[in-house]
């Protein structure tokens, strides 16, 4: 019994430390869309889970933006669901 204890303690001091270190990340990071490499397939918008990106249509295509840069919490999911390198995580202004 005392073995699971220890196992369940060290599995919520991981996944606590895991949350501060995305917290610190983002407050340095956050998100660019490389329009060159954009295909405006959207699963980077679907993906992201604070609303982050948006995909806006024009004449020549939909191509996707980064709409509220102030909730990017740079997790990088969306990093990971493009297939098509459109997305790189950089230094907030």
């Amino acid at each position: 019994m005392s073995i699971a204890y220890w196992i369940i303690g060290a599995v919520v001091l991981l996944w606590l430390a895991g949350g501060i270190r995305r917290r610190r990340r983002g407050r340095n990071k956050t998100i660019r869309v490389i329009e060159e490499n954009c295909t405006g397939c959207q699963r980077c918008v679907k993906r992201c889970s604070r609303r982050v990106l948006e995909a806006v249509k024009a004449e020549t295509g939909t191509y996707v933006v980064v709409k509220n840069q102030d909730k990017c919490t740079a997790c990088g999911d969306c990093i990971g669901k493009c297939k098509f390198n459109a997305l790189e995580m950089v230094e907030r202004i």
